[in-house]
């Protein structure tokens, strides 16, 4: 996944579960990692496969892209650099995956954190306090949230630059330093801030359609 990933499992002491998440990670790295050259995901970039000979993790996953495409007018886009780059898609749904190893190994208060994106869960009352770095100083909180179940998603150009292509005019999205997204599903959440970063404006029409996710800019 190209980033620090960690897990915090206050209740658990077995460190099967742990194991078991990061082997799936390891997993999806594998396959969905732009920058191995033998993974799937570029593999299917170079044209190397056919729809036919994909996974159906990678079947799977360019579906889910092309319908954010179409729920945020087109400023979530897997193909906006021209190659096939569905990070923006990939982490959060590698988050919400583990997150289900960890439920199903019958633990319900977690916390998943990888490079900017976070995944809170809580069935026991604890909240989960999470600061959302300043952009202008990584040394500065520029928010702070307490969640008990939800998810928050950074997007942003200030540790990568302006990498985050804006898909209508084919240029580098550079108007905001970051954007957070706060709501209660990952995959929708990292989606989200990917697009808003890309739309270059503050409140983007698609937003209407998910009135349960907030957003924290900076510029």
């Amino acid at each position: 996944m190209g980033t620090a990933v960690s897990v915090d499992i206050p209740e658990c002491r077995d460190e099967v579960v742990f194991r078991r998440v990061f082997t799936r990670l390891r997993d999806i790295d594998e396959r969905f990692s732009t920058y191995k050259t033998a993974s799937e995901v570029s593999r299917f970039g170079r044209r190397e496969l056919g729809e036919t000979e994909l996974s159906p993790e990678l079947s799977q996953v360019i579906k889910a892209c092309n319908l954010a495409e179409k729920q945020t007018g087109g400023y979530f886009s897997a193909w906006a650099a021209g190659a096939f780059e569905p990070s923006g898609y990939v982490k959060g749904w590698a988050i919400a995956q583990v997150g289900k190893i960890i439920e199903a190994a019958g633990y319900k208060t977690f916390c998943i954190g990888a490079g900017g994106d976070i995944l809170a869960r809580s069935d026991s009352g604890k909240v989960w306090n999470i600061g959302i770095q300043s952009p202008h100083d990584k040394h500065e909180i520029l928010d702070r949230l307490s969640i008990s179940n939800g998810a928050v998603c950074t997007s942003g150009s200030y540790e990568r630059g302006d990498h985050i292509i804006n898909p209508k005019t084919k240029k580098p999205a550079a108007k905001f330093l970051s954007v957070t997204i706060t709501g209660p599903e990952i995959i929708t959440a990292d989606i989200l801030a990917t697009a808003v970063i890309a739309s270059e404006e503050k409140k983007p029409g698609f937003l209407q359609n998910f009135p349960a996710y907030k957003v924290i800019l900076a510029v």
